[in-house]
């Protein structure tokens, strides 16, 4: 049963995995029972009027039930939040619509002289990995992870998708490692039809991701980022053209068919 809350839950932990990022656990109960990958939290941090959404990492039934984050510390909010390591911090949600598995574990894309099973394809950039991460954790057909970031300091839990059976491909835009360039390069150029496309990453990657699965005519689900106030739809600050109708990405999305995307 779907179970949405807003109160103050424990810190488990909040460490510094790598570079400039953060993983925050949480122990929420019960609570964590009514995650799905793609959907999120609003986190208050001391100090900072609005609330900010985080995308969940992971969700699990250590210390009677928690909820992961991961975050970059790029301004004023995520610097206070880094440096919080013990206490109470409130949390609203789970928020949002996930991405829809059940349907897809089991499609079949089929080309006029070949029908084969499909292939779950994730892709990820930045901090969308943390949504990925939840996501390959939980898709029953694993096959291929893309993953761009700008150099290798940015790249995360790569063995943490290895062990969960996922083939990694990774770019980084200064060559440190993996394929030198941007992910759609090598995307554009191994996607196929009958694979079924999951995506988290930052707007202009999303596009580009877009605009490739289009031309192959390929189904899936992407995970839209914007600023948000509420989390819940009532300030109207998240809208996005789906199917050509208005919708906020914190109430109907985040996550949207692929096919139904205006960028």
């Amino acid at each position: 049963m779907y179970k949405r809350v807003d109160k103050n839950y424990r810190i488990v932990y909040n460490k510094k995995v790598q570079s400039h990022y953060f993983e925050l656990k949480i122990k929420v109960g019960d609570v964590y029972k009514s995650c799905s990958p793609g959907q999120f939290f609003m986190i208050g941090v001391p100090g900072v009027f609005l609330r900010r959404p985080f995308g969940i990492c992971d969700a699990d039934d250590g210390e009677g039930g928690c909820v992961s984050f991961l975050y970059k510390v790029v301004g004023k909010g995520t610097k206070i939040l880094s440096n919080i390591k013990s206490g109470m911090l409130q949390l609203l949600g789970p928020l949002g619509k996930g991405y829809d598995l059940e349907p897809l574990v089991n499609i079949i894309v089929c080309d006029n002289d070949a029908c084969d099973n499909s292939n779950n394809v994730i892709v990820a950039g930045g901090t969308g990995i943390a949504s990925i991460h939840f996501l390959a954790s939980r898709l029953k057909n694993k096959s291929t992870l893309y993953y761009g970031a700008k150099s290798e300091s940015d790249l995360l839990y790569l063995d943490n998708f290895r062990k969960l059976g996922w083939k990694v491909v990774l770019s980084t835009e200064d060559g440190s490692k993996g394929y030198k360039g941007y992910i759609t390069d090598i995307l554009s150029k191994q996607l196929k039809k009958r694979d079924t496309l999951f995506a988290c990453g930052p707007t202009p990657m999303l596009k580009e991701i877009l605009e490739i699965a289009r031309k192959k005519n390929v189904l899936g689900f992407a995970s839209l980022e914007e600023k948000m106030a509420c989390g819940l739809g009532n300030c109207q600050g998240c809208a996005v053209k789906i199917n050509r109708q208005n919708k906020m990405i914190c109430k109907d999305g985040p996550v949207f068919k692929v096919e139904d995307i205006e960028l």
